[in-house]
């Protein structure tokens, strides 16, 4: 996922431009969730706190939503096949023991208020970058071309299966891309 660009990274490539058309399509219909928490982050974090069924029901949403799942014969997606119950139990206490449904929507909060998913025209990131390119049904992943206007990319990795939840639905894939990250990393240094 990337979360932040230079203003002037505009795409032009076909490639560049049919990702942005379809990222904006997809954002339309599926970002609710993000203006919810950047404007009234407080409302969303008392309900949720409140309920634990409710708190179980949003992020279960998320996980049925953004995840790369096979569909049940309904059309449902099948959150079973890729979640196990202890998982999905794990992850919603999680938030409502430690009580942190409150300030886990906050960074959306933050995020909006600062305007910091913009770099300056021209900002580039120096840092090598690694980019597992996991086929994420909501927040697709870039055309490398595009992601490089930005970042200083020194491994990618087009990733077979995986969505937002890579390190869960795809544990071996993701610990196996971050290595080869930290070997090209290495080598370079050496």
């Amino acid at each position: 996922m990337m979360t932040m660009r230079a203003e002037d990274a505009a795409p032009t490539t076909d490639e560049e431009k049919s990702f942005a058309t379809k990222r904006a399509v997809i954002a339309d219909r599926e970002s609710a969730y993000f203006h919810e928490q950047a404007t009234r982050p407080q409302t969303l974090g008392v309900a949720m706190a409140d309920s634990p069924i409710g708190a179980a029901g949003w992020i279960l949403e998320k996980f049925g939503k953004w995840a790369d799942l096979p569909t049940t014969a309904n059309g449902d997606p099948d959150i079973w096949s890729k979640f196990s119950e202890e998982e999905l139990l794990t992850n919603i206490m999680l938030y409502i023991v430690s009580a942190s449904f409150v300030t886990a929507t906050w960074i959306y909060y933050g995020s909006r208020l600062e305007e910091s998913r913009m770099l300056p025209a021209g900002a580039r990131i120096q840092v090598p970058t690694g980019f597992a390119a996991f086929p994420d049904p909501v927040f697709l992943p870039p055309p490398r071309s595009f992601a490089e206007k930005t970042y200083n990319i020194v491994h990618w990795t087009d990733m077979p299966r995986g969505g937002h939840f890579a390190a869960l639905e795809e544990p071996e894939l993701m610990l196996a891309d971050l290595r080869a990250f930290i070997a090209t990393v290495s080598a370079a240094r050496s």
